[in-house]
């Protein structure tokens, strides 16, 4: 990884009378140079600003369904890197659901708004002490790969959450390939994730919540097309640590250069999961190209505040999908 040293202003002081002992110096900040080496057309990478490493990366592809882990936790997701889509179909006889009960299917919010998930109504939390499980089965289209091959169909039931353990029955639409499951939850990571794979598999693909910020991967949202319409689509991007409260605000006014820690508090944040996002970057002529006027301040991360501002998506050998970025801690 390489380092560069921005140097602020020097004052020299010199001493023409005996005022001042020694002269000042201002000790140099690093400006952090990093180059993500795993495309996020394929993988998902997660990465600490505090440490200025990458702490892991999987195929995105390895998991279907994350299961919340935290304590009073009984959310589930969707892995929007593979563009999956899941539907209530408000039936509880697991065996009549078939394709036919297909109309509307929904992806998770990209907001990481745990309430705002395809999953939500699979059980009734409104007495924590007396939770309704409501049997409700749900179709889950498990998306696309990266060359546009379907990942299939599956239904499930979410039966219960006991002891911190998930209990699921799934099968393909047609009732074949049909598996119970139980999925303990990962108290370390924020999702104990899942595949439907071989009759169900747990995946260790997330890295532990402690120790990352960010995730360079695909993810599924709404944009607006050419004509204004409100549209599904899968893009690349940067998510935020969901257990980690990190505040994101976009300055597009000044160069990253001057951006000083004093105007840290002039921002309006944001702590959506997609408050960075994909949008540091336009398609054009075939090519993307790299807003170099969008500057991210990220405040509060592990006690200290920066600036990121993005610099390419290609690598050296002009491949997509390989973000860098410079960044640097505003201190004061």
């Amino acid at each position: 990884m390489k380092k560069l040293y921005f140097w602020g202003l020097f004052f020299i002081v010199v001493s023409l009378t005996s005022c001042f002992e020694d002269d000042y110096r201002i000790i140099p900040v690093p400006i952090q140079q990093v180059e993500i080496p795993y495309s996020m057309y394929e993988y998902q990478t997660y990465y600490s600003i505090h440490d200025s490493a990458i702490v892991a990366y999987n195929d995105y592809a390895d998991w279907d369904l994350g299961f919340e882990s935290s304590e009073e936790g009984y959310r589930v997701i969707l892995n929007s890197a593979r563009f999956m889509y899941a539907e209530n179909t408000f039936e509880t006889d697991f065996y009549a659901v078939n394709s036919s009960n297909i109309t509307d299917m929904k992806f998770d919010n990209s907001s990481g708004n745990l309430d705002s998930t395809a999953f939500i109504n699979w059980v009734d939390y409104s007495d924590q002490d007396n939770p309704v499980f409501n049997d409700y089965v749900y179709i889950v289209d498990r998306g696309k790969g990266e060359d546009g091959g379907s990942f299939g169909l599956k239904k499930i039931v979410i039966e219960k959450m006991e002891l911190d353990t998930f209990y699921i029955h799934f099968s393909n639409l047609d009732n074949t390939v049909e598996a119970y499951f139980k999925i303990p939850k990962d108290s370390i990571a924020n999702f104990a994730l899942f595949s439907f794979d071989n009759l169900g598999e747990l995946k260790i693909s997330e890295p532990e919540k402690e120790s990352w910020d960010v995730c360079f991967t695909k993810y599924s949202t709404i944009i607006l097309d050419d004509d204004g319409v409100p549209t599904d689509y899968l893009v690349r991007g940067v998510l935020l640590n969901p257990y980690k409260t990190i505040d994101v605000a976009l300055d597009v006014m000044n160069s990253f250069y001057d951006i000083l820690p004093g105007m840290v508090n002039e921002y309006t944040y944001s702590i959506s999961r997609d408050a960075i996002g994909y949008n540091w970057k336009i398609f054009s002529n075939n090519l993307y190209e790299i807003r170099d006027n969008y500057t991210y301040i990220l405040k509060n991360l592990s006690g200290l505040d920066y600036k990121l501002r993005f610099t390419n998506f290609y690598n050296n050998q002009g491949e997509k999908g390989y973000p860098s970025f410079e960044i640097m801690e505003l201190s004061n």
